[in-house]
């Protein structure tokens, strides 16, 4: 709801081709000049003047350039994926820098710089406002308004879709949409048909095809590297070899012009390349099965979230989610929020410990002791401001 979708598919295609683009051009020029180097080793003016030199130097310079480009336009993705996953679990529709700072592990500052930044450009839907508070100013979330009655008493006001309100009149929060005007309308009413075991409803869309695709990629990579592996041993291998060059020198068309210098600089220049080759393609193996592992754990958490009955999940919890200790599952869940393979799940600390909001929605309108209203409710159980009654299951899981 508050990522530009398109903008941003079209950002990590683009992020993938400066990618590709820059390694394949780093490789290349380091593989020219290391060709150049060894071929005309002790003879450094030559190299240094040489016309391929400065080329390679500028291309090299290019394809370092690209790769940085693509690494910080993933990052600033990942933030948006964070913030956009945390304020659709937002239920007020304002939230505080300060709430943020203590999610992240960030300064109230820096969020309010990475925030303005997303939102030029990779973020919509939100805007910073003054507020009353000591903090001065807050992140508002958009909203259109509906035409709404209180079941109360009856009253008639303006509601924020998506967002819990409260009448002005008697205080009560269990409104009535009038007009919907095709938006829908976060209605504060029990809902039995609560999403139970039901791991897409976590899962990002198309994360068992992405899963598949990396595979795919992993074992093409690996041949590649094995491949290239091979042909490296067998030209080191051969390359004093004197029967060996003899019988290439026999086999070549034009073995009336060849000689050993030139056999072994023809397998000089393959040892070269296979070595760069191996180098080029196995740096992406380990990427790939990072990456490969980051999505099998978030099909992993959305499982489990799935089964949780609650609509939070304590930290204390997570190790239930897999092997490691909850800390460590807690790095896992918030990576998969960053890449964006985890939905409707966000870490939250309303002034106690973090922990996990799942989807959830306000169920109780009502203190059944004193009918007073229920208002800023932002756990399940919830203490009456009024008489100081607990109410249990104020806040369920969707």
């Amino acid at each position: 709801m508050y990522l530009r979708d398109g903008l941003i598919r079209f950002l990590k295609i683009k992020n993938l081709i400066f990618v590709i683009v820059g390694v394949f051009l780093a490789a290349f020029c380091v593989e020219t000049m290391t060709e150049l180097t060894v071929f005309y080793w002790g003879d450094w003016e030559t190299i240094l003047t040489a016309r391929r030199t400065p080329e390679s130097a500028v291309l090299f310079l290019v394809g370092v350039g690209l790769i940085l480009a693509s690494r910080v336009s993933r990052r600033l993705i990942q933030d948006a994926n964070f913030f956009s996953r945390y304020f659709e679990g937002d239920l007020s529709g304002y939230i505080g820098f300060e709430e943020l700072a203590e999610v992240t592990g960030r300064t109230a500052a820096q969020i309010r710089r990475r925030l303005k930044l997303l939102r030029r450009i990779y973020m919509k839907k939100f805007r910073f406002v003054r507020s009353g508070g000591p903090e001065g100013e807050q992140i508002e979330l958009y909203s259109k308004k509906v035409s709404c009655v209180c079941r109360s008493c009856g009253g008639e006001i303006e509601k924020r879709v998506y967002f819990t309100g409260e009448c002005p009149w008697c205080g009560g929060s269990d409104l009535s949409a009038k007009v919907i005007s095709g938006e829908r309308f976060y209605c504060i009413t029990e809902n039995e048909n609560r999403r139970v075991n039901d791991p897409s409803y976590y899962e990002a869309r198309g994360l068992n095809k992405k899963i598949v695709w990396l595979t795919v990629g992993l074992v093409l990579a690996a041949g590649f590297v094995s491949f290239f592996l091979i042909m490296l041993l067998h030209q080191l291998v051969h390359f004093n070899d004197k029967a060996y060059l003899t019988r290439e020198i026999l086999s070549s068309d034009t073995h009336h012009r060849s000689t050993f210098e030139l056999v072994q600089r023809h397998m000089r220049n393959l040892i070269i390349l296979a070595s760069f080759s191996v180098a080029a393609i196995g740096t992406a193996i380990p990427v790939l099965l990072k990456r490969l592992t980051v999505l099998r754990k978030a099909r992993r958490y959305a499982r489990f979230f799935s089964r949780i009955p609650t609509p939070y999940v304590p930290v204390s919890e997570l190790a239930g989610a897999g092997n490691g200790n909850a800390r460590r599952e807690l790095r896992g869940v918030v990576r998969a929020i960053r890449e964006g393979d985890l939905k409707g799940c966000s870490p939250e600390k309303h002034g106690g410990p973090l922990r996990i909001g799942l989807a959830k929605r306000i169920v109780k309108d009502r203190c059944p002791s004193c009918a007073a209203p229920i208002t800023g409710a932002v756990d399940e159980n919830y203490r009456c401001h009024y008489c100081g009654s607990l109410i249990m299951g104020v806040i369920r899981k969707h």
